[in-house]
């Protein structure tokens, strides 16, 4: 009986979040009920479920990835440290929607604004952080613009810090799950900081709008959004209790919170159980040793400038490692210059390449040693 009433439950969660596709549409053979969605695994990068991936839609507070994103990347810099006091202008204390309730002239800390941003989603403590970092809001959003060309975030355009209604702002469910690895990548703090379930400010606590943080163990972080032209949004990253996997979900314009809760973990318990992950090597691991001519140094050390992971679906061909250099490694050779790549196939179909780098410089040999070189390279 109770096997019975398990069927009935995955039967229903079946025809309510989740229906069959078009032959050719998805490799998976589903499809969910949202405007888009996308899978990613963190480590390979490889999109393992797309669906609408470049459709363009309102990105609601999903915007606040970027510019915590931004806020990182200052503190980073040395540019601003997490108790610097800022001061909250009027503007910033007057926006609507969520907000932690900043009061004009308050000095709120850099770190609770962070949190503020991060965990109640506040409006009014992205604004007081754009306006710190930045001098005033349009600059903060020209860099964020510009972080998200360099991101590599071609269907994305930012308006303003908080995601609250713009005329021209939007995103794509590909762009959200590649800024999103960026920046658990970049900035692993802030997926501390994401995973935080509660806020509270001048004795107001607030309570993190993403609630699989309590339903899902595997789950911590990253980010809600909701608007009424949007619908329910959601960037949930979960990493997998063994093996320590991770994978982001990001599901855009679900019908309801409930929804886009129930479609993000259904990607989730997709993607650990139908891919694993194959490791060649680590990012500076050094893979060869070759020959220099015309060098102080006979041999060059060759390590990987990024890791060499590909994500594979279970029962497929394990893939295959092919080293790709010149035919000959001429000196000077700078430290870190790129000598070669590591191709990484499937059955002929490319998942990774990576560069490969000189482990040092090896700079030019004396006179006599390139002439004996140089000769040897003629009649060989």
């Amino acid at each position: 009986m109770r096997r019975l009433r398990i069927c009935a439950t995955t039967l229903l969660f079946i025809s309510f979040f989740v229906r069959p596709t078009a032959a050719g549409t998805h490799t998976s053979g589903f499809q969910v009920k949202a405007k888009a969605a996308v899978l990613l695994d963190v480590a390979s990068g490889r999109i393992l479920f797309q669906q609408d991936a470049t459709t363009r839609v309102v990105p609601a507070s999903l915007v606040k990835l970027m510019t915590v994103y931004l806020a990182y990347d200052a503190l980073g810099a040395g540019r601003v440290r997490l108790n610097d006091r800022v001061s909250i202008s009027k503007h910033a204390s007057r926006m609507g929607g969520s907000q932690i309730f900043l009061r004009e002239g308050d000095q709120a800390s850099f770190k609770e604004l962070l949190l503020g941003v991060a965990i109640a989603s506040g409006n009014d403590a992205a604004i007081a952080l754009a306006e710190h970092l930045a001098g005033f809001r349009a600059a903060f959003v020209a860099q964020m613009n510009a972080k998200a060309k360099e991101l590599g975030l071609m269907d994305t355009r930012f308006q303003n810090p908080n995601g609250l209604p713009g005329p021209d702002q939007f995103t794509t469910a590909r762009d959200m799950a590649f800024l999103s690895r960026h920046l658990i990548r970049d900035h692993p703090a802030a997926l501390q900081l994401h995973s935080g379930k509660a806020f509270e400010y001048r004795g107001i606590r607030q309570h993190n709008r993403n609630r699989l943080l309590w339903k899902d163990a595997r789950v911590d972080g990253l980010k809600t959004g909701w608007l009424e032209k949007a619908g329910f949004h959601i960037v949930a990253t979960a990493k997998e209790k063994e093996g320590g996997r991770r994978l982001i979900a990001v599901v855009l314009g679900a019908r309801s919170e409930r929804d886009r809760e129930e479609i993000a973990v259904h990607l989730i318990n997709y993607g650990f159980k139908n891919f694993h992950n194959v490791q060649f090597f680590s990012k500076g691991d050094r893979v060869k040793n070759l020959p220099v001519w015309k060098g102080t140094e006979d041999l060059l050390g060759v390590v990987a400038k990024e890791p060499g992971i590909v994500t594979i679906k279970n029962g497929n061909p394990q893939p295959t490692l092919v080293y790709q250099f010149p035919a000959k490694l001429v000196a000077p050779i700078p430290a870190g210059s790129k000598v070669g790549e590591a191709l990484i196939t499937e059955e002929s179909r490319e998942l990774a390449r990576v560069d490969l780098v000189a482990m040092r410089a090896v700079p030019q040999a004396g006179f006599l040693k390139r002439l004996l070189h140089s000769l040897l390279l003629i009649f060989s």
